[in-house]
């Protein structure tokens, strides 16, 4: 798991990252120089996280009851109409909301609060799941207008070495595009909220795959690793992998299956004679077949005018001989 980067300056999609259209139409001199690749750029989305939470992710608004002197509160820490309306639990009252700025780029998540002046670098590799999520107006569920879809997060991130990791859960962050609207207005669910948010979906999904979680490619290697080897049958020795038990007699080790024994160059007199042919011992199974090491001459194979093809054979399936 990597740690989260705090930052204190928004960066500009403009000039602080090469737009995905202008990356595609060229081939880069180089992939390990240059300015990160921006994929996915949004301006106005909710952040979702419980309250118990909203301070592992730095950016979210300081209230009185959080302790300590508030850092530019907001006028109110809990989700904003019209989402809010699909929560639970007196409108979300368990739920901070933040509004940020989204860039989905090549080599991090990056979310930025300017109500607070903070935001974070999210690792993809701790990004440990995402998937899209539901929601309905909870007292009018069969009210489309008020439906809409949110990008849904585990976040797992390094800790310290006071925390223990096993007995701290993901965090659940929960991102929403939404549609800006004055104060007089009557706020309504962005008509393109779906758009938005799968673009979203699909652009940290893309990016998540450029990297890879570390773990997964040391357990992979592992059992990869595991079965790059040759496997034997029989009685293995203890303690030596590999070596397997011998015959009684001191012979060599049970043949590999299908075979009729083993040939090295201690024994190769035994099965060949010094002009190579073969004169493999009595029992030895896979007998050689009547004419095997008889040299066939030219009459031979041409006397009968068959080509090696017996009568009632297909000729056509067979190519003639030429010497």
């Amino acid at each position: 798991m990597l740690p989260p980067t705090v930052i204190r300056t928004c960066p500009s999609a403009d000039n602080d990252f090469q737009p995905l259209s202008e990356y595609q139409e060229q081939t880069p001199d180089t992939f390990f120089d240059g300015k990160p690749v921006l994929y996915y750029h949004d301006e106005n989305v909710k952040a979702w996280v419980s309250a118990e939470q909203h301070d592992q992710l730095f950016f979210f608004s300081k209230t009185p009851e959080d302790g300590g002197a508030p850092l530019n509160p907001s006028p109110s820490p809990n989700p904003t109409p019209p989402e809010c309306y699909a929560l639970e639990n007196n409108w979300g009252k368990h739920i901070r909301e933040e509004k940020v700025e989204a860039f989905v780029t090549s080599n991090k998540l990056i979310l930025f609060s300017h109500q607070t002046g903070t935001g974070i670098e999210i690792p993809y590799p701790a990004i440990t799941l995402h998937a899209v999520k539901s929601f309905e107006h909870v007292d009018k569920p069969e009210d489309s207008s008020t439906r809409f879809i949110g990008v849904y997060m585990q976040l797992e991130f390094a800790r310290s070495g006071d925390d223990d990791d096993e007995m701290s859960g993901p965090i659940e962050l929960t991102l929403i595009p939404f549609k800006k609207q004055d104060s007089t207005g009557t706020p309504i669910v962005d008509p393109l909220n779906t758009e938005r948010t799968t673009a979203l979906f699909n652009q940290i999904s893309a990016c998540s795959n450029l990297h890879p979680d570390p773990e997964e490619d040391e357990e992979e290697d592992e059992e990869q690793e595991a079965f790059d080897r040759i496997v034997f049958e029989g009685d293995a020795i203890e303690g030596l992998p590999g070596v397997f038990q011998g015959e009684a007699n001191g012979g060599l080790p049970p043949p590999m299956p299908g075979s009729s024994g083993w040939i090295t160059a201690d024994n190769v007199q035994e099965y060949f004679d010094e002009e190579g042919n073969w004169i493999g011992p009595d029992g030895v199974s896979g007998e050689l077949g009547d004419g095997a090491g008889h040299v066939r001459g030219h009459d031979e194979m041409v006397g009968d005018d068959s080509n090696g093809v017996e009568d009632g054979d297909d000729n056509d399936t067979k190519r003639p001989r030429n010497e």
